[in-house]
């Protein structure tokens, strides 16, 4: 068995491995031990940054190689080390080797020695000025240099190569590129390469100030449970694109509200907040364990809603002729990759068409129970694909004889997230 004292980088690892989603669940992992926020902050960093910059990491990798890198274990081990090497100015070259081997060591086993000379070869490798380097031997989002070719030449095929320096898919990439230029695509990248700014919203039930949303800035090692006015409910976190989404369904006092994909709630609560608490709301989704969630952070706010699991056929979903419906649905969540780590690396051809398959089914199971003649829909993605934002939108305002009264799409900043959200009625 293993000792119940774990180092930072073996909880860390272990979470990678042996998780489809880990950055969704490192912190939970974390948890379980006696790390200190620093320690948190430092892994989330670690975690997040070699899964989002990963495609760029594999090409560094392969280039300093003699042979194919064949182990999954070996190359999660490779991504951890050269991120360390050459995106953490905090880390020294012999920690981020030595540590990140002596936490793999269990599962690598004799690959051990294979994955330590690939990282020594790549850091042998690196040059400091990058003046005089072709365009193939430099990672410009990091201005570091090698002494050999490691991305495609920009000259020759401009797409792959800002895919493999931004680390996006290629199919991604030429995606973009076609639908709103090379200018906009390359803008696209690097925003969704960036931190997130976190905003809060006040809880208007609570308070009149005056600003609904605001930037929220915490100092590093501060958890924001801890930070002044959370526990007593006078604001949560919630981003600023989805509380402008919440308020294009343009909610009256009194109405009946259903919220159809509900968990975690922001929009939910924004809604109720703006009417001073003055409707109807309920509350679904198909994942028990994220709506009990949702439940705990409503009564933290102190808001009475209702709350129903339902089956991803509709089942469950309660009756009555509501005024307004939310449909934030499941999407490829290409205008939250900066948020979602994982999530761009499953971003393909079939992948959109099974998403885009799914939004469908949605409309003619889940839809179809709940929109009557006088019903506003307030359909929204965290997506920036038009098969799952304004063709799904039209779509679904040709299956109810409605029109899109409002649609706005979100084009992902510094500021804000990026998404899409269409108000049909």
């Amino acid at each position: 068995m293993e000792s119940s004292t774990i180092t930072l980088r073996r909880a860390l690892w272990k979470t990678l491995i042996y998780n489809d989603m880990p950055t969704r669940i490192l912190g939970a992992e974390l948890a379980k031990h006696d790390f200190s926020a620093q320690e948190h902050a430092f892994a989330r960093e670690l975690l997040s940054g070699s899964i989002r910059w990963q495609i760029a990491l594999d090409c560094i990798a392969h280039a300093h190689t003699k042979g194919r890198i064949r182990s999954g274990v070996a190359l999660h081990a490779i991504r951890l080390g050269l991120y360390q090497l050459l995106c953490m100015n905090s880390v020294a070259d012999h920690a981020a080797i030595n540590e990140t081997i002596n936490a793999a060591k269990p599962e690598l086993g004799k690959e051990s020695k294979f994955v330590n000379a690939v990282l020594r070869a790549t850091s042998r490798s690196v040059i400091q000025s990058t003046e005089a380097l072709p365009n193939t031997h430099i990672f410009r989002a990091f201005e570091i240099g090698f002494g050999k070719a490691v991305f495609a030449d920009s000259t020759e095929d401009p797409q792959l190569a800002a895919a493999q320096q931004y680390s996006y898919p290629h199919f991604l990439v030429k995606r973009w590129w076609q639908e709103v230029g090379e200018q906009q695509c390359i803008h696209r990248m690097v925003t969704l390469n960036q931190t997130a700014q976190i905003w809060r919203r006040n809880n208007l039930c609570k308070s009149a100030p005056e600003e609904v949303c605001e930037k929220l800035e915490i100092e590093s090692g501060v958890s924001i449970v801890n930070a002044d006015g959370f526990a007593a409910g006078e604001w949560a976190v919630q981003d600023i694109t989805s509380w402008q989404t919440a308020m294009m369904a343009e909610v009256n006092s009194n109405e009946k509200v259903l919220d159809l994909c509900a968990a975690p709630g922001g929009k939910s609560f924004a809604i109720y907040e703006q009417t001073q608490g003055q409707i109807d709301l309920h509350a679904c989704d198909i994942n028990e364990s994220r709506l009990a969630i949702m439940q705990v952070e409503g009564e933290r706010l102190g808001h009475n809603l209702q709350y129903h699991q339902i089956e991803i056929d509709g089942e469950g979903v309660p009756s009555q002729d509501w005024n307004v419906v939310l449909c934030d649905v499941p999407c490829s969540n290409s205008g939250v990759f900066n948020k979602r780590a994982e999530a761009r690396h499953r971003f393909s051809k079939k992948y959109l068409h099974e998403v885009e398959t799914m939004q469908n089914v949605f409309r003619k199971k889940v839809l179809s129970r709940v929109v009557g003649e006088k019903t506003r829909v307030l359909y929204s993605t965290c997506s920036l694909e038009p098969e799952e934002n304004q063709m799904m939108a039209a779509r679904i305002a040709k299956a109810f004889s409605k029109k899109i009264l409002n649609e706005k799409t979100f084009e992902p900043s510094r500021e804000n997230a990026g998404g899409y959200a269409a108000l049909i009625g």
